[in-house]
């Protein structure tokens, strides 16, 4: 077998240490992302986006709507 350098040494060194890192950084992310979700009720909308607008159903049943919006009275 070879003889392992001082170069050898520092690259897997350095290597080692980057995947160590990368570990954290992901971890701390990771910690981040599930305090946020926590932090919503189910349904709720997540802070900086618009809510949905494409229950139309829901909007017949609000008070002082007409149950058929758009449509004339028969007979």
């Amino acid at each position: 077998m070879g003889v392992i350098t001082m170069e050898t040494v520092v690259t897997v060194a350095v290597i080692a240490a980057l995947i160590a890192v990368g570990v954290v950084v992901i971890h701390r992310l990771n910690a981040q992302h599930g305090n946020r979700v926590s932090a919503l009720r189910y349904g709720d909308t997540p802070p900086g986006q618009r809510p949905l607008r494409h229950h139309h159903a829901l909007a017949r049943w609000r008070p002082g709507r007409r149950a058929t919006p758009g449509r004339g009275r028969r007979g």
